[in-house]
């Protein structure tokens, strides 16, 4: 069958990645703390600030929006620079020592142990009545061993999309699913019933439905040594899934530009995606779309991916207080209301939670109560190499043997990552 990747190659870059980072490193010992200034004092006030932000957000004029009023409200400027997500902790570890790297960055909970263990992000200062203005499963989300590292601005996950005016019903299980997929491509080869992209991040809901799971976990706390993503039940689910490209039902090749373009045209009566989606979906579909969430998968309600997106403050800005203060006026009632108006993602705010009303949200809100957290440990990171392995199943290959030997990989690496 074929591999996931030459393994021998793999592990060379990857030993070679993480002695450059380690070299990178910064050294805590040369932070100067101001004793001078009172406590609660805030710095002199820098003439800018640089945040980062990722370089396809679809917010970016909600940020900009948000970083006029501060500016008016300081004098402060913002500097905004587009660096894709992904690349973000890499870029800051090259960048923060020569100064060039931002003052805030923007990051999903899965990196947050990255960036802590790289020394990349610093903690927060919160008071009591700053923390319960936020859920609990936000601030848990950027806790990391007792410290808190960012101020949430959504909490999300994905969930189904349907189009009422081809969908009398939304099937209840993935086995209804597939068989309604089989019948609208019966009586239409350009038509799709049901499409999801073939990432880890969605496809999540097939392994973990049937029993499958990243790390193991007890009271929070993850066991990277006990890895379940090729245990019977991520097996099972991820057979599951093929199938729905064997029997036809779903094409082998499917971006999210592509899934959402055919979902707009009317071409796929019910998709998995996001809330980002939401307002695109709606001006297209209107009055037809509706939300609902994921089918039952193997008798249970389907789990999904819960994450929660935070500004994080830099360990090599020169201005951390005010880096600080900035993004906790992007996360205020007043920008948070705004952000959650403008792009449809929920802010973490029960405040505001409890007055959204409107029906198009049901299958979201309802979903959020199925999900489970992305990890936000270090080990987390190899994982997402599963992506690959999924590109092999698609294909056709074996399932057993494509995930004993992603997980194989994904050991290898964390342990080469020293256990941190």
């Amino acid at each position: 069958m074929l591999t996931l990747k030459k393994r021998t190659i793999g592990l060379l870059l990857l030993v070679a990645s993480l002695l450059f980072i380690a070299a990178c490193a910064p050294d805590r010992e040369e932070v100067v703390e101001d004793e001078d200034r009172a406590e609660g004092e805030m710095p002199e006030k820098p003439d800018e600030l640089v945040v980062w932000i990722n370089d396809e957000d679809i917010a970016e004029d909600v940020h900009q929006e948000q970083f006029d009023r501060y500016t008016e409200e300081t004098g402060i400027e913002i500097v905004l620079e587009r660096i894709a997500m992904p690349d973000q902790l890499e870029e800051l570890a090259l960048a923060g020592p020569g100064g060039t790297g931002p003052d805030l960055f923007f990051q999903p909970q899965d990196r947050l142990g990255d960036a802590v263990v790289q020394g990349l992000a610093v903690p927060f200062s919160y008071t009591d009545e700053e923390l319960a203005d936020f859920s609990d499963a936000a601030i848990d989300a950027f806790t990391y061993e007792g410290d808190i590292y960012g101020a949430p601005v959504a909490i999300e996950t994905y969930f189904a999309y349907y189009n009422r005016s081809l969908l009398d019903e939304v099937p209840e299980t993935i086995e209804d699913v597939l068989d309604m997929s089989l019948d609208i491509r019966a009586e239409d080869s350009d038509m799709y019933g049901f499409l999801i992209t073939p990432e880890f991040y969605y496809l999540y809901s097939f392994i973990n439905g049937y029993g499958g799971y990243v790390f193991a976990e007890e009271d929070g706390v993850y066991d990277p040594d006990d890895i379940g993503l090729d245990s019977e039940g991520a097996i099972e689910g991820m057979e599951m899934y093929q199938s729905f490209i064997t029997e036809g039902a779903m094409p082998r090749t499917i971006t999210p530009d592509v899934l959402d373009g055919l979902f707009i045209e009317g071409r796929a009566a019910m998709v998995v995606s996001g809330p980002w989606n939401l307002p695109h979906f709606r001006e297209a579909l209107g009055d037809d779309l509706g939300t609902a969430p994921l089918p039952v998968i193997n008798n249970e309600p389907a789990p999904s991916f819960v994450g929660v997106k935070s500004w994080l403050v830099s360990f090599y800005s020169n201005n951390q207080e005010w880096a600080e203060d900035l993004a906790k006026f992007l996360t205020n009632d007043e920008n948070s209301q705004y952000y959650y108006d403008i792009t449809g993602e929920l802010p973490p705010r029960p405040d505001i939670l409890d007055t959204i009303d409107d029906p198009i949200y049901a299958g979201y809100t309802e979903q959020v109560e199925f999900g489970t957290p992305m990890p936000n440990i270090p080990q987390m990171s190899p994982v997402w190499d599963m992506d690959e392995a999924i590109e092999l199943i698609v294909n056709g290959n074996d399932v057993e043997e494509v995930l004993e030997e992603a997980v194989q990989n994904i050991k290898d690496k964390i342990e080469l990552q020293g256990g941190q």
